[in-house]
C-alpha cells in the first residue's frame, strides 16, 4: 500500500504521512521536530481573521499610537514615524529594518494571506498565487510587529517619569493586531493550502517510490525535501531541481551552508562590540544632553524601579544576543567537527535560538519610536546612535546565520545521512508521543 511521504526538514528523516486529531502536532520520530500541525481543512476563518487585521494595520497607521505632552508642546507619533526619523537623521540602514519589520513585513504577510485564501474560498485561481505564498515563507520571519509592542511598552515606560503619555487608537489596534495575526496563522494549516494550489495532475512521492533507494549517496539524494512547501520531491540524482508544486529550487542540502553561516556569525560578533560600547541613542532634556548604552538604558529602568520591564531588556537585548552567539557557534563547530553526541539535542538547541532572534529588536523600536517622539528642541530630544545600527547589525546578521545554516548537516557530518529507507517511520503526535513504528537511527 503506498503512502504520501513528508521529511523532517531539521534531520532529513522520511515519514508516512498520516491524518491525526485536529489540534495536534506530529513530531518527527529521530529528532522530535513538529513535521505539521493539523488543522481544520476549512479557510473561511483564517481568510476572516487576515481581513479584521487589515483593518486593524489600516488604523494602526493612520492614527496616534502615543500622544506626548510636556511643558504645553504635543508631539504624536504613527507606526512609520520611526522610520521617518531615522531617515532624516541619516540612519537609512535603521530606517529600512524599521520599515521591513514593522510596517512592510506585516502588511505582506497579510494581504498574502487575503490574496491567495480569497480565491480559494470562491473556487477561483488568480495569477501568482503560488509565488504570492511561496514568498510568504521568506517574509514570515522579519514580521516584528509583536516584538515591536514590547519596544512600545518600553518607551512608554521610558516616557512616563517626566511627561504626560496617552495611548492613541493606533495602540490599541496593535494590541488586537497581534493576537489576531496569530489566530490566523494557528487555524490555517498550509498544507491544505500547497495542495490546492499544486498542479492538478501533480504526483506525490510515496513509500513505493523508495522501495529500492537503500544503500548509497547517490540513491539517497533521488529523494529531495522542499524547504517552502515541505514536497518531498523525485530528484533523479540531480543537485538542483525545481519543486514541481511550488515552483523553488531544491537542493539535496543548502549551498555552502556551514561556511555562510560562520561568515555572518563572525560579522555579529564583530559588531556586538560596538553595538554596547557606543550609545543606541542621546537624550537631551532642558539643554543637558546624556549618551546612553544599552546597559546604561536597563540600569535606567532598575532605578526607576521597573524591574519587569529591566528583566525583558535585559533579556532580549544582553543575554539573547550572547546565548544565540555561544549557542550557534557550538553547533556549528560540533557540526563542522562531525560530532556525534547528543544530536536530537543540538538540534532543539538550533530551533530555539532560531526563534528568539528577533525579540533583540526590542531596543532598535524603543529607540525608534522615543526619536520620532521626543522632538521638543532644547526641552527634551532624542537622537539615535550609532550602536542602534550596530545593534540593529547583530540582530540581522544572527538571524541570516541560523537562516543560512542547515540543520540536517547535524546528522549528515555525524554519519547518520543514510536516512532515505524502505521502511518508514510513522509520526508521533500530542496524545501519542509513544507509539511509533519508527526506524533506529
Amino acid at each position: 500500500m503506498s503512502h504520501r511521504l513528508i521529511a523532517c526538514e531539521n534531520c532529513d528523516y522520511l515519514h508516512v504521512e498520516e491524518e491525526i486529531p485536529t489540534g495536534s502536532v506530529a513530531y518527527c520520530v529521530r529528532c522530535g521536530s513538529p513535521l505539521y500541525r493539523a488543522a481544520q481543512v476549512r479557510f473561511d476563518k483564517p481568510l476572516a481573521l487576515a481581513v479584521t487585521a487589515f483593518l486593524l494595520f489600516l488604523i494602526a497607521n493612520s492614527y496616534p499610537v502615543l500622544t506626548f505632552a510636556m511643558e504645553g508642546r504635543v508631539e504624536t507619533n504613527t507606526l512609520s514615524s520611526g522610520v521617518l526619523t531615522f531617515w532624516r537623521e541619516g540612519f537609512l540602514f535603521l530606517a529600512i529594518m524599521v520599515a521591513v519589520t514593522s510596517v512592510l513585513a506585516p502588511l505582506v504577510l497579510i494581504l498574502a494571506h487575503i490574496y491567495v485564501l480569497l480565491p480559494i474560498s470562491l473556487n477561483r485561481q488568480v495569477p501568482g498565487m503560488q509565488q504570492v505564498w511561496r514568498i510568504l515563507a521568506i517574509i514570515r520571519p522579519w514580521s516584528m510587529l509583536d516584538v515591536f509592542l514590547i519596544g512600545l511598552l518600553v518607551a512608554l515606560t521610558k516616557l512616563t517619569d517626566f511627561a504626560d503619555v496617552i495611548a492613541g487608537p493606533a495602540f490599541f489596534a496593535i494590541c488586537c493586531l497581534i493576537p489576531t495575526v496569530l489566530l490566523m496563522n494557528i487555524t490555517l494549516d498550509p498544507r491544505y493550502v500547497w495542495r490546492r494550489l499544486a498542479p492538478a495532475n501533480l504526483r506525490y512521492p510515496t513509500s513505493e517510490d523508495i522501495g529500492n533507494q537503500q544503500g548509497s549517496d547517490q540513491q539517497d539524494r533521488a529523494l529531495l525535501t522542499c524547504h517552502t512547501c515541505s514536497m518531498v520531491v523525485l530528484g533523479g540524482g540531480h543537485e538542483n531541481v525545481r519543486c514541481p508544486r511550488c515552483g523553488a529550487m531544491v537542493h539535496h542540502r543548502k549551498p555552502r551552508s556551514l561556511s555562510r553561516s560562520w561568515a555572518l556569525l563572525l560579522a555579529a560578533v564583530i559588531l556586538y562590540v560596538p553595538a554596547n560600547v557606543f550609545p543606541i541613542m542621546t537624550v537631551t532634556y532642558l539643554g543637558r544632553a546624556e549618551a546612553d548604552t544599552i546597559l546604561s538604558g536597563v540600569s535606567a529602568l532598575v532605578r526607576a524601579g521597573e524591574w519587569p520591564i529591566a528583566i525583558v531588556v535585559f533579556t532580549a537585548s544582553i543575554l539573547v544576543p550572547i546565548i544565540k552567539i555561544l549557542l550557534l557557534g557550538w553547533v556549528y563547530i560540533a557540526t563542522a567537527l562531525g560530532l556525534s553526541g547528543p544530536l536530537k539535542e543540538r538540534t532543539l538547541i538550533y530551533r530555539i535560538t532560531e526563534l528568539i532572534g528577533r525579540w533583540s529588536m526590542v531596543d532598535v523600536f524603543m529607540v525608534s519610536i522615543l526619536a520620532a517622539l521626543v522632538k521638543l528642541g532644547n526641552i527634551a530630544t532624542v537622537q539615535p546612535g550609532f550602536g542602534a545600527v550596530a545593534f540593529c547589525g547583530v540582530v540581522i546578521l544572527t538571524m541570516l546565520s541560523a537562516m543560512a545554516f542547515d540543520p540536517r548537516l547535524i546528522w549528515d557530518r555525524a554519519g547518520m545521512q543514510t536516512v532515505k529507507r524502505p521502511r518508514l517511520a510513522s509520526v508521533k503526535t500530542d496524545h501519542d508521543r509513544v507509539e511509533n513504528q519508527g526506524i533506529p537511527s
